[in-house]
């Protein structure tokens, strides 16, 4: 019932819209790209000392009114240089096709390098998201939600803290999805991951974002199975310029920041400077952030055939998470009998579950709110966060643009990138039990009587009688008697580390054969060494950590328990040092390094037989070769063999390839088909390779290493396009062929663990994708999508596990053919409706559906004859809309920009994301996470010319 009157109130704010610029336009024309042809949409439009204007739709059309006179015609769009031209309105005007002049030094280039896809071209589905809707639509949500109204797009924020995001593409979650920043890749080279928290404020210096569903247009040696993000940044600005922007929002939220160009100067230079500072305290508790963005990028010509840019980006900062997924009758208490939890959600919003306590200078939840974050606690009145995450991510990058003739130009890019920081937890025990154990009648975490455990108080209620115990100075280094934690006597709070060296080189050139045939191709290099490794972040009322897992240092022995016998947790190396890892004696728990070699090469021949029809042929290959380096489990200087393991561990190249082809037919000016194909194997990521944490690799009984990925792939296309009407119609089918996964487990006839790495269990990935939009009237702007999936696991898998020995131990048969993929919804759609008065204000709503969402499950635990066809749990479908409004001013050399986003404006309760429960029978059984509800934010914006 909500759901409907939401739809209700987008069509009324659409009717109203459609009547109030009935009465508008005289003054019409299309703005496009000089180079590409193509519309730019969101370009302001403006009448010289009058109100009078607009803002271009999808096709790069306005239509505006103005009183019959001369006037000087202004045009305006980020990314490009400003067009003026006299006109005299008399009637109804036609201005015919302006172009407009790329302002970005190089950006060409960065766009090959990131095989940007072009429409009516490129046969792929593809969405396109410019800097001006990031600008007026993100407000203060995720940088991957920008993308939510896109087909086949699932994104949540997880626990809710800053920069914790995902996205899901065609149900691939984000380690099967590249996303690339100026065509460089930023996937983990380890485990394919994407921490969006590394590039905090990348929406203020992104000039587009491109999604490419399904193969995408890359020509690298990458293989995503998904789809394929490409972000282009900014580039450096030919025209002199400054802006500067402010925003506040809800719970404390801010962020300011400014961009200055010097534009091209004399002796050929032009440099481009950017940042920013963003702080708040989170809309779920205890998830502040303290974050800061940087950008500069500079560019010189030398001569008519080549230019460098420099670009450098990066965002360190730090913020408080909520990872543990609690039972959703924690956030949402249930005690009516009367209807079920899926229904007596839907009866509530979350202003019915959002009371909020009084804290010292700041509000906080209990327990019963969705807000609730079971991850922090209160020390000294403040807060103290057990989960936090903080990193710093730079990534340089020079880039060489080369054009040797008009049939021959090289783009060659070398990046380096320095990633330093981790995320803290817990580390010990107290009776058992991790902080998890201690928290008040609250939910909240007894930090202060932790430490007052930690530091001998007895009789503390709810902990062990005894206090830790004071070690006698003749156990310590040095004079004085102290608290030492151990594994199992004493809790303080770590920092695992996940940091890395990631150097690389991409060049691309671009051949003209003929007329009719291009050729491109180019090599992908890089090198990334992973450093991993745990440290002391916070001794929490401790004098020392003893840390035992360190084979190399065994010098200290102490009876922390003063039980009178040293166990195996009371042997290894003391430490007191807090923060930054200096030495490698500041190092617990585990200390080891991957490392990833990559080298690709990719050729692709695109074929123009005639205008209106074109095909390409690609293909790619690459080794990709994996090492690792342990210090803790191994003997300093130590090397494996085929029969031991040492520090070092033997090296493994594996070779993967992809080939691809598609083709795209122009039927005439309004209508195009498309189709395309393609075929990868693609090398299993490094923790398949090394799933156990030591230097053993995962071998099957033959010896043999994890195989290959495969992905079959193919899709269908077609495209509308009118001056009203522009639709776009993908079918799509994707076989996803020996997915590899791990699962620990006990065997029923030894009893020992072992990790079972099960392979040969194939998905497929079906379905149909519908997005478009429509102008009825000038002014309104009418936007929708539909994509229905059917994305499920088609085999059961039956698994030989062996012993280092190939001693077989167990048998595990996985019983999941048939079951529904989970954690994306299967069917996505949205509704979004844009209403542009003349005088510079414009409308916007938008309102997503989720459906068919299936509870997040791993297809290796379904291991019971039982599990055979029972599906994950369906959450139950949500429909939220946002809605804002943005207002330009324009003076002489100054615009000034307005934007009021209100993001889920009916206060919808939703689920956005469950853990399964093969035996739920309600969705109150469940663990997970609950959607944001109301939030808002207000910003201004000030560019000089």
């Amino acid at each position: 019932m909500k759901t409907m009157k939401q739809i209700a109130m987008l069509l009324l704010f659409a009717f109203f819209g459609a009547g109030a610029v009935l009465a508008q336009g005289t003054v019409t024309g299309t703005i496009l790209d000089s180079e590409t042809g193509e519309g730019l949409e969101g370009a302001t439009v403006l009448l010289e000392g009058t109100s009078r204007g607009a803002f271009t739709d999808y096709a790069g059309g306005f239509e505006f009114s103005a009183p019959e006179g001369s006037y000087t015609l202004v045009v305006r769009y980020i990314g490009y240089a400003s067009f003026e031209q006299e006109i005299q309105v008399s009637g109804t005007t036609d201005l015919g096709t302006l172009k407009l002049q790329n302002n970005d030094i190089g950006v060409d280039g960065v766009e090959i390098l990131a095989s940007l896809a072009q429409d009516r071209k490129t046969p792929v589905a593809v969405s396109s998201i410019d800097a001006r809707t990031i600008e007026e639509k993100l407000s203060n949500k995720e940088f991957p939600q920008i993308l939510q109204s896109t087909p086949s797009i699932y994104t949540t924020r997880s626990g809710g803290g800053f920069g914790d995001a995902r996205i899901n593409v065609r149900g691939f979650d984000q380690r099967n999805t590249a996303v690339l920043i100026n065509g460089i890749p930023v996937n983990d080279m380890e485990n394919g991951w994407v921490y969006w928290s590394n590039w905090a404020g990348l929406a203020d210096v992104t000039r587009t974002i491109q999604i490419q569903r399904g193969l995408g247009a890359s020509k690298l040696a990458i293989n995503s199975v998904g789809g394929t993000i490409n972000i282009v940044t900014k580039a450096t600005d030919m025209e002199a310029g400054a802006t500067a922007r402010y925003a506040i929002g809800n719970d404390g939220y801010m962020k300011f920041g400014g961009t200055v160009s010097t534009g091209r100067l004399d002796n050929g230079f032009a440099i481009t400077v950017s940042g920013s500072r963003t702080v708040g305290n989170g809309y779920v508790d205890a998830t502040w952030i303290d974050a800061y963005n940087y950008f500069a990028s500079v560019a010189k010509d030398f001569g008519d055939k080549h230019q460098l840019v420099f670009t450098a980006i990066g965002a360190p900062q730090r913020h408080g998470q909520r990872t543990f997924r609690e039972g959703l009758t924690t956030y949402v208490p249930y005690a009516d009998t009367t209807q079920s939890y899926d229904d007596y959600i839907g009866g509530l919003t979350t202003a019915d579950v959002d009371e909020r306590m009084d804290g010292d200078g700041f509000q906080y939840s209990a327990s019963g709110n969705i807000r609730y974050n079971s991850d922090w606690g209160l020390r000294g009145g403040d807060i103290f966060s057990i989960r936090e995450n903080f990193y710093h991510k730079p990534q340089l990058a020079l880039n060489h643009y080369w054009t040797l003739n008009e049939d021959v130009s090289i783009k060659t890019s070398g990046y380096y990138s320095i990633g330093r920081g981790g995320g803290t937890g817990d580390r010990g025990s107290i009776g058992g039990l991790g902080t998890w154990g201690y928290r008040d009648q609250n939910g909240i975490i007894q930090v202060d009587r932790i430490m007052a455990w930690n530091q001998g108080a007895d009789n503390l209620e709810g902990f062990p009688a005894q206090g830790n115990q004071v070690v006698p100075a003749s156990g310590l280094p040095g004079d004085q008697a102290g608290f030492v934690a151990t594994e199992r006597n004493g809790l303080v709070k770590r920092a695992s580390m996940n940091e890395h060296n990631w150097l690389g080189v991409l060049s691309t050139a671009n051949i003209g054969l003929s007329e009719n045939i291009d050729l491109t191709a180019g090599i992908d290099l890089r090198r990334y060494v992973g450093l991993h490794y745990r440290r002391l972040d916070d001794l929490m009322g401790n004098d020392y950590w003893l840390d035992p897992r360190d084979v190399n240092q065994q010098s200290v022995r102490i009876d922390a328990n003063g039980d009178g016998v040293i166990d195996s947790r009371e042997e290894g190396f003391l430490n007191n040092h807090t923060g930054r890892a200096t030495s490698q004696n500041q190092k617990i728990n585990y200390d080891n390094d991957g490392v990833v070699g990559w080298q690709g090469a990719f050729a692709q021949v695109e074929v123009t037989p005639f205008d209106d029809f074109n095909f390409f042929v690609a293909a790619s290959g690459s080794n990709t070769s994996y090492k690792r380096i342990d210090r803790f489990n191994y003997l300093a200087g130590t090397t494996s063999t085929d029969t031991t393991f040492g520090e070092t561990s033997k090296t493994f190249n594996i070779f993967g390839y992809n080939a691809k082809a598609g083709a795209n037919y122009n039927l005439n000016n309004y209508h195009n088909v498309y189709f395309n194909t393609g075929y990868y194997s693609r090398a299993p990521i490094f923790d398949a390779i090394f799933p156990f944490f030591t230097n053993e690799p995962s071998l099957d009984a033959n010896g043999d290493i994890t195989p290959n990925e495969k992905t079959f792939a193919v899709e269908l296309g077609y495209g509308l396009r009118t001056e009203m009407v522009s639709a776009n119609v993908n079918l799509y089918r994707t076989s996803w062929i020996d997915k590899t996964f791990f699962r620990r487990y006990t065997s029923t006839t030894t009893g020992l663990d072992f990790t079972a790495n099960l392979t040969g269990l194939n998905a497929i990935h079906q379905g149909i994708e519908i997005d478009g939009a429509i102008k009825p009237v000038s002014g309104l702007t009418i936007r929708a999508m539909l994509s229905i999936g059917d994305w499920q696991w088609v085999n059961n898998v039956n698994a030989i596990i062996s012993d280092e020995n190939d001693v077989v131990l167990d048998t595990v048969t996985t019983y999941t053919a048939g079951l529904k993929v989970g954690d994306a919804a299967q069917t996505t759609g949205s509704i979004g409706i844009d209403y542009e008065l003349p005088f510079g204000l414009k409308l916007f709503a938008t309102g997503n559906y989720a459906g068919n969402l299936y509870a997040q499950f791993d297809p290796e635990s379904r291991t019971s004859p039982d599990d055979a066809g029972v599906q994950a749990y369906e959450l139950p479908s949500f429909f939220v809309v946002d809605a804002g409004a943005f207002y330009n001013w324009s003076l002489e050399k100054l615009d000034i920009g307005f934007n009021l986003n209100v993001n889920n404006v009916f206060d919808e309760l939703y689920v956005q994301e469950a853990n399964d429960n093969p035996t739920a029978n309600d969705l109150s059984d469940l663990s997970g996470f609950f959607g944001f509800g109301r939030t808002w934010s207000l910003g201004v914006v000030f560019r000089y010319r």
